[in-house]
């Protein structure tokens, strides 16, 4: 399966089946893909302290 086919099955899964790709696969590929400073602050964007802050307030901190 070539890239492209395969990023447009993992965006066609339902939303928790997404999450569950993501959770189980990046723990897998992080060890091996991180390997320099670049990568690491590119994927430290994904959960900046912005995004946790924004996320909080959308769901109005859990309650």
């Amino acid at each position: 399966m070539k890239f492209e086919e395969l990023k447009a099955a993992v965006l066609d899964l339902d939303l928790s089946d997404q999450k569950r790709l993501l959770l189980e696969v990046m723990g897998e590929i992080m060890p091996k893909v991180c390997t320099d400073d670049i990568f690491l602050s590119k994927i430290g964007k994904f959960i900046d302290e912005e995004v946790v802050r924004t996320y909080k307030e959308q769901h109005m901190n859990g309650i």
